[in-house]
């Protein structure tokens, strides 16, 4: 891709915030476009601290570049022993009242302040909170605000809603993620809401989000996205939102909703949300019949391209747990045409015929992730040391650090692994199918999963409950792109295939046979 053309140029752009500093590095010496582009993309963002921040303009002005900056990331910690706090304070005042005095553009602006409330020294809190104040007053046009890196604790301190009250033109608002967050939180950011309702279009208020927000957005003329993760609403709430905003609503990030159930799911329907691309539904406390209702025969999906779902209600044994099964998998396949992102976890009722009809229906899948546990399952004896086996046990990287090496997807997806499984026996040959279900009651997806084939040809990520023979890497070397793989069990034959059709391609496997 040279860039030549106006088409190319506005996807190396989209391209550029995924890269890595290598990739970067890479990428900037491929022609002058990509050049030109990483170029003029940093030079937008400004990272730096707080006491930074006015070298860092008097650079921009020096260059001339002031004019194009249009994002700042700004780190407010507090290092003690350093500046003496009122020179600290000082030195922070200077740097808000250059920032409000600068023509810089900025519309973007994220905090960043390490810790908890439980690390944080008084001193710490005192002068994050004002530093904080100080920066929200200086930009009071900016767009975008991201406190998502901050502890809520930073709260505590401050008087009233006055760090906040002079943003009215805010559009995406991401709230504040670290730490326990309390009434105090959420009463501000429903302050915060109820001012910035004419232009507010994204709202990521996690666990902040009560149904008294959600009332507010009801008249919120241009709000598309919402990720409530871990809040306290209501199925009332959600319904009086769908039916408000439901047809331009794009994003519901919903897991660990407890109070959410099926009457407000089933109401989820391609009428109501025509638009909608992204269904998160982790850990909510729905059962069979209700991913029956949102999938069936009469409801088409024509846009959604993220799906996330696992099921929250527990079961005494895996033959009980099947709220999502072959039939709901066959639904998703023919429903969900343009999917993207599918993520299943702790589907036990799933087999190789559902496997099969994800598989060979949809064409657009670039990540799939199907576990028949809530995460890579671990035997009840883990704890003890693992048998020797002829089989190799590698040591299991944390996920998070492969996904970092995937430029097109982000990086915070998946939960780590922090134990090791057992060794289990591996198979006499190679080409052999592996065992659907072990002696302990943990199931494997197999090759006859795979006997329709593989619709779609470019897989980022393909993380599945397989044991792979040879029959599954030669339908896997049949794709054009592969670039992460994992599952339970591969023959070394089917690991010797894979590398030779996809060399980069990273494997994280359990066993090797």
């Amino acid at each position: 891709m040279d860039g030549a053309n106006p088409a190319a140029t506005a996807i190396i752009e989209r391209v550029i915030p995924y890269l890595d500093k290598r990739s970067t590095t890479v990428c900037k010496e491929l022609n002058k476009t990509w050049y030109t582009l990483i170029t003029l993309e940093s030079v937008r963002n400004i990272d730096c601290h707080v006491l930074q921040l006015p070298l860092r303009i008097a650079e921009y002005r020096r260059r001339g570049l002031l004019s194009m900056a249009r994002s700042l990331t700004v780190d407010i910690s507090f290092i003690e022993g350093f500046l003496s706090p009122p020179m600290y304070e000082r030195r922070v005042l200077d740097a808000a009242t250059l920032l409000a005095t600068s023509p810089m553009p900025v519309r973007y602006l994220k905090i960043h302040a390490p810790g908890l409330h439980s690390t944080l020294s008084n001193d710490e809190l005192h002068h994050g909170t004002y530093a904080l104040d100080r920066l929200l007053r200086a930009l009071p046009r900016v767009s975008t605000l991201d406190l998502s890196d901050c502890p809520v604790s930073l709260l505590a301190t401050a008087s009233g809603f006055s760090p906040l009250a002079e943003l009215t033109q805010l559009r995406r608002i991401h709230w504040f993620a670290m730490g326990r967050n309390d009434l105090s939180s959420a009463a501000m950011l429903a302050h915060l809401v109820a001012q910035n309702l004419p232009t507010l279009t994204t709202l990521d208020g996690k666990s902040d989000i009560n149904d008294r927000i959600l009332h507010m957005l009801c008249d919120a003329p241009g709000f598309i996205r919402l990720n409530a993760s871990g809040s306290d609403i209501s199925d009332d709430a959600l319904l009086e939102l769908m039916q408000a905003r439901g047809l331009e609503l794009k994003e519901l990030v919903l897991s660990d909703c407890t109070r959410l159930t099926r009457r407000s799911i089933t109401r989820m329907t391609p009428t109501l949300l025509p638009k909608l691309a992204s269904l998160d539904l982790y850990n909510v406390m729905v059962t069979t019949d209700t991913y029956q209702c949102l999938f069936n025969s009469q409801s088409c999906w024509p846009y959604l391209r993220d799906l996330k779902l696992k099921a929250a209600i527990p079961h005494i044994s895996p033959q009980q747990d099947s709220l999502v099964n072959d039939d709901i998998l066959e639904a998703i396949g023919k429903n969900c045409p343009r999917l993207v992102s599918l993520r299943l976890f702790g589907c036990h009722g799933i087999t190789d015929d559902g496997l099969s009809s994800i598989l060979g229906n949809l064409g657009y899948l670039r990540e799939l992730v199907v576990m028949h546990h809530s995460q890579d399952p671990v035997s009840e004896e883990a704890a003890d040391p693992p048998q020797p086996s002829n089989g190799l046990l590698l040591s299991l990287p944390s996920i998070n650090d492969i996904w970092a090496g995937i430029p097109s997807l982000p990086n915070n997806a998946l939960p780590q692994q922090t134990t090791r499984p057992r060794a289990h026996a591996p198979t006499s040959a190679p080409d052999t199918p592996c065992l659907t279900q072990l002696s302990h009651g943990q199931r494997f997806f197999t090759s006859q999963a795979l006997r329709r084939g593989v619709r779609s040809q470019r897989f980022n990520l393909l993380n599945l409950d397989m044991a792979y023979d040879s029959v599954c890497a030669e339908h896997l070397a049949k794709l054009s792109h592969l670039h992460v793989l994992c599952g339970r069990m591969i023959t070394r034959h089917a690991k010797s295939l894979i590398e030779s059709q996809f060399p980069k391609c990273k494997m994280m496997v359990w066993n090797i046979d």
